[in-house]
């Protein structure tokens, strides 16, 4: 009988070390992953940073050109009022 309490000692000994393991493996995965995760919210800031600025110096240079000159294919602008209302 004693011996096999000591062999059972022993087993549960091993599972609770290997499930001390698994755990801190686990903990690791995870801390490593989450510094990726940071990482790549930060390039894709920096991304979305260089986006705006591009766009807004692509339109700052093409904004004077297009209010003076009319799009090719768009509709010009109807005023808000009729000036030759048709009276009946």
């Amino acid at each position: 009988m004693r011996l096999r309490r000591l062999k059972a000692g022993e087993r549960a000994g091993g599972d609770v070390t290997a499930t001390t393991a698994g755990i801190s493996q686990m903990q690791a995965d995870i801390a490593d992953i989450r510094a990726e995760m940071r990482q790549d919210f930060a390039a894709l800031g920096d991304e979305l940073a260089a986006l705006r600025r591009h766009m807004n110096d692509h339109f700052t240079s093409n904004r004077p050109r297009c209010c003076k000159e009319p799009a090719a294919g768009c509709p010009q602008e109807a005023p808000a009022y009729d000036p030759n209302p048709i009276v009946y």
